[in-house]
């Protein structure tokens, strides 16, 4: 048995990830695939083999509850010592992402108790006072005696420190280095057990901040980004205000957004990762035979309009990088087409012997085979619950919301990526060699193959301690 470490880059595009990680050994996809734009819907995928809404797992449910067994429960039945870190709220306990894990470990994002905590984030955001007066008035809300005093006011100094850069803020790479240098990964070397390690590190995710030493401009973090996106849809954005609302009084801040900086800050926050990232990799080689290197999804500058990673299946939030290091998998780069699933079959088929041809189990098609796999569809499925009523709130039109609470999908073949926008169907790339016509017959085939098990809501009601951390990445 073989000791397996899978290691998700939150945020990183292709394009970043091919600058900055140039160092890194092993099988390198060029032409590597999410099935969803969302860190949630992402890892559904690739803990289960199968699609996000075949599985349940979109904005509107994130619990992954599906009665498919995850690669970690798979892994543990087969013998598996099973370890995870995590420095991202939506890959978490809190929403069930620990199955089959015999521990699960993380960043202070993920330790912090649900209840009876204060929400910084959302005071300091909605607050019209100086800081050192929304401060003041926040522990003074914590002493009224409806808060957990202690825990409330450790989030306050953190969050102080994550948003006026007081001292080195943690994403989760050098904690989880920590983790790693601490026990090994909890690897065990036996005969009887072998190891499955499973981590998601967030630097390149906004806010973009790492430390003076990696910054070519100052840290930034873009704000109601989505919101941005959203007004975008409308030429006039009066258009989106509700009907009998004076747009000159719409409860929203001005929002100007600077697409170089983003950028900047962006790169800066990889480069910072790879170099993290180079120790980290070298500690696990030491024990583990496979390292996967991979990210779920990429960002948005203001391309097409769009901010971030809330919208759309846009190519640079679709197509990820992907690195396989271990026996089977030279040093070359291979340009065949890959997805989250074919990562899902291929540790099972690493770890369990399997030879792939069981789709119970998994979509995907193991890796150490060369050969494209089938076509992959790629989901967008709306906006979260909270993101709706956050836009609600601040006096947009229902009907205006749903203009971006709608569907989209896009289909990746060998040659060509296809995918649904407000402005109709685009084909990416500018000689694919394939119509409009025949890549939308494509991904009405897998529409018609693949279930839909959505849920209409939340599964779990999101705490106002998850609520703090989700608007601090830019959730709502």
């Amino acid at each position: 048995m073989s000791n397996i470490a899978v290691v998700v880059l939150d945020t990183v595009r292709a394009d970043a990830f091919d600058r900055h990680f140039e160092w890194l050994p092993g099988s390198r996809f060029t032409h590597a695939w999410s099935t969803s734009h969302w860190t949630g819907a992402a890892h559904a995928s690739l803990f289960t083999g199968r699609y996000p809404s075949e599985v349940g797992v979109t904005v509107h449910d994130w619990t992954l509850s599906t009665s498919v067994p995850t690669l970690a429960e798979r892994l543990q039945t087969a013998g598996y010592d099973t370890n995870a870190f995590s420095a991202n709220i939506n890959v978490s306990p809190a929403y069930d992402y620990d199955r089959g894990f015999n521990s699960f470990e993380g960043t202070w994002r993920l330790s912090l108790p649900e209840p009876e905590i204060f929400n910084w984030f959302r005071h300091m955001e909605e607050n019209d006072s100086s800081a050192s007066i929304a401060y003041a008035d926040g522990v003074r809300q914590i002493l009224s005696g409806k808060y957990d005093v202690q825990q409330s006011l450790q989030l306050g100094v953190k969050h102080a420190r994550h948003a006026y850069d007081i001292g080195d803020v943690d994403s989760g790479a050098t904690a989880f280095q920590d983790y790693i240098n601490r026990d090994g990964a909890n690897v065990t070397d036996t005969d009887e057990h072998s190891t499955f390690l499973f981590a998601n590190l967030m630097e390149a995710h906004q806010p973009y901040r790492v430390p003076s030493s990696h910054r070519s401009v100052k840290p930034y973090a873009m704000g109601p980004a989505f919101e941005a996106t959203f007004r975008t849809r409308f030429t006039d954005p009066a258009d989106a205000v509700a009907a009998g609302i004076d747009p000159n009084e719409l409860d929203t801040p001005e929002i100007t957004l600077d697409s170089d900086h983003a950028t900047a800050a962006y790169d800066d926050s990889v480069s910072y990762l790879a170099d993290i990232y180079r120790d980290v990799f070298e500690t696990l080689r030491e024990d583990f035979d496979y390292v996967i290197t991979i990210a779920d999804h990429g960002e948005l500058f203001g391309t097409y309009d769009v901010w971030e990673h809330g919208y759309g299946v846009y190519p640079e939030l679709l197509q990820i990088p992907l690195v396989i290091t271990g026996p089977g998998f030279p040093t070359t780069s291979r340009d065949d087409l890959v997805s989250l699933l074919d990562v899902h079959q291929t540790i099972l088929s690493i770890a369990t012997g399997s030879d792939g041809t069981d789709m119970s189990a998994s979509r995907g098609r193991d890796l150490r085979t060369y050969g494209s796999s089938a076509p992959v569809r790629t989901e967008y499925h709306g906006i979260a619950t909270m993101r709706r009523d956050t836009l609600l709130e601040r006096g947009y039109d229902p009907s205006a919301i749903d203009t971006v609470d709608t569907d989209y999908c896009g289909v990746v073949t060998d040659t060509a990526y296809g995918y649904e926008t407000d402005e109709g169907f685009r084909i990416a790339g500018d000689e694919t060699g394939v119509t409009a016509d025949e890549l939308k017959s494509v991904l009405q085939s897998l529409d018609d193959q693949i279930p839909d098990n959505r849920s209409d809501s939340n599964a779990v009601e999101v705490t106002a301690a998850t609520r703090s951390q989700l608007e601090d990445l830019g959730y709502t």
